[in-house]
């Protein structure tokens, strides 16, 4: 009966991380989407003023968010977050700015582009 109850509780924690991550980031722009058999791996980004609690500035900043995840079954089993910080101009219209405006400013993954230049590269690979 304890491993049936541990188990069960096992399986609700997953549930609720899956239901957590999922509300999270439903607001979320997504970039590319890679699908193969119960994997999936995906890119999501959006724009917002934000002030980090270790920062000295007094105001929020215009920041971009990209967060690289991948579940398995429907369940996130690993996520990765890249933050950029965007020109102090870009406040006024935060909520319009494009992913491919500033794309420029994140590393290789998190890029818009990375997911058909990886299929490319693997595509050639195996052709």
């Amino acid at each position: 009966m304890n491993a049936f109850v541990l188990v069960l509780l096992a399986l609700l924690v997953l549930a609720a991380r899956a239901l957590y991550v999922r509300l999270e980031l439903a607001g979320w722009e997504r970039l590319w989407r890679f699908t193969s058999g119960p994997v999936t791996v995906e890119l999501r980004r959006h724009a917002e003023m934000a002030r980090f609690d270790h920062e000295s500035l007094d105001f929020p900043q215009p920041r971009e968010f990209r967060t690289l995840s991948m579940r398995l079954g429907g369940i996130p089993v690993w996520s990765q977050q890249s933050i950029v910080s965007l020109p102090a101009d870009v406040d006024a219209r935060i909520g319009e700015v494009a992913a491919e405006e500033f794309d420029h400013l994140f590393t290789g993954q998190f890029r818009r582009t990375w997911a058909k230049q990886t299929m490319r590269t693997l595509y050639s690979a195996h052709h």
